[in-house]
């Protein structure tokens, strides 16, 4: 913890007091290296505190202007204190184990028993449970994601008012714009998206921000008695959870998106009365939620498409899939339909045909990355200026036409270098 109190006395020689907050003294306290520092520091103009500091710039997009830098090789984001001391400042933050503060001298302000919790393993909502709820409905949900990702309980006293507190005021949840509850959401299923859900689904959470996942409750799924829609979705997002844990490409918006929104809309386990209508209303969902438009897209295309790999796929299909649309794209669908077999419980069915797909889009994915290893960088083995010198021809459909042939000569394995590229493009009539 050394450099980060150098950091907070590098900050102080400024005149201005500070302290480590947040997420940086939770993980500090759970032994986990952060990647970046927060501070809380005793000044409301962040400009000024750049200009004394002579590093970092001011983000002041959000609610609380932030200064953004790096002090001593460490990044940092510092803010101002909410309130004439630090302890006013802790009291105003959502959760006992974030509401925990250290000093210069490295002394603990921890006036919410933040540390216990922790050691505990239990989420507590700071002081005053109902206050804070009541002031800002959206802190429950994010009570919930902190609970699945950091697997920790949930305080009784905090359980007993969220509860009475949704008994009483469940008009207050549906008064929250719906791009906040995009960010919560998208949040909460990062890292442990079933937990998530399921903890959601235990307080009546899921008719607030997702009614048609609450409503797969009540579909049984026609093949094992007591199991509905909405359990296939849990143990998909599981599998997915799973997979994250294993593989950092898996850490992608979509492939968890797809897996929430597997189900929505239908009322069979197999999804075959899946409608076009059915993708408007998940599009609908998630750009109220604030998603970007192109991973939308990627939710709708791995949906729609990930039954096709439970059949025998060619390279060259899965060439003609990768320049259609990206590498990591076709990887997740892939890995989709596995989670989705391991969760309805047919992968041995499928296991096969599924590790012969992956297979063969691995040697697809194996020669397009050997063109960037070769070329230092490049996508292809030649660029269209190239190839017109090459073949005496002038700029038109016909050039990008030989490019893409080019592509998948390259996939399929019949060009490996750019000799050969040269060659294969002689061979075809201009």
């Amino acid at each position: 913890m050394s450099n980060y109190l150098d950091v907070l006395e590098k900050v102080e020689e400024t005149g201005t007091r500070a302290w480590l907050v947040g997420d940086t003294v939770r993980m500090i306290e759970m032994g986990v290296q952060p990647d970046m520092i927060t501070l809380a520091v005793d000044a409301q103009d962040m400009y000024q505190v750049a200009n004394l500091l002579g590093t970092g710039t001011v983000d002041a997009r959000g609610p609380y202007p932030a200064l953004r830098g790096d002090i001593l090789g460490v990044p940092f984001r510092a803010f101002g204190l909410r309130g004439a001391t630090i302890e006013d400042d802790l009291s105003k933050r959502d959760l006992s184990i974030e509401a925990i503060a250290i000093r210069s001298d490295g002394g603990i302000v921890d006036p919410f028993g933040g540390r216990f919790d922790i050691r505990n393993r239990v989420i507590r909502i700071t002081g005053d449970d109902v206050d804070l709820i009541d002031a800002d409905p959206l802190r429950i949900l994010r009570m919930l994601r902190f609970a699945a990702e950091l697997e920790m309980d949930i305080f009784w006293k905090s359980d007993t008012d969220v509860r009475k507190f949704l008994e009483l005021h469940a008009d207050r949840m549906n008064d929250i714009p719906p791009e906040r509850w995009g960010r919560e959401i998208m949040k909460g299923i990062h890292r442990r998206p079933a937990r998530f859900i399921e903890l959601c689904d235990k307080y009546g959470m899921l008719p607030f921000f997702l009614k048609e996942l609450d409503d797969l409750r009540r579909i049984p799924d026609g093949i094992t008695e007591g199991r509905t829609l909405f359990d296939h979705v849990v143990t998909t997002l599981a599998r997915i959870e799973s997979r994250m844990d294993t593989n950092k490409l898996m850490q992608n918006d979509a492939f968890v998106l797809a897996g929430l929104f597997s189900r929505i809309g239908t009322t069979k386990l197999d999804g075959s009365d899946r409608t076009k209508a059915v993708d408007r209303l998940v599009n609908e969902y998630l750009t109220r939620w604030n998603i970007p438009s192109e991973t939308i897209e990627e939710v709708i295309a791995i949906i729609n498409g990930y039954k096709a790999f439970y059949e025998p796929m060619s390279e060259r299909k899965f060439c003609e899939d990768v320049l259609a649309y990206s590498p990591d794209a076709v990887e997740i669908a892939l890995e989709f339909a596995k989670c989705v077999a391991n969760a309805e419980g047919f992968i041995e069915q499928f296991r096969d045909v599924l590790d012969n797909n992956k297979w063969n889009l691995m040697q697809v994915l194996r020669r397009f990355r050997a063109v960037s290893l070769q070329t230092e960088g490049a996508s292809r083995y030649m660029t269209g200026r190239e190839v017109m010198n090459l073949l005496h021809i002038k700029p038109g459909r016909r050039v990008g036409e030989l490019l893409e042939g080019l592509d998948m000569a390259v996939g399929t394995g019949k060009v490996s270098s750019r000799a050969k590229a040269e060659e294969w493009l002689k061979a075809q009539p201009v």
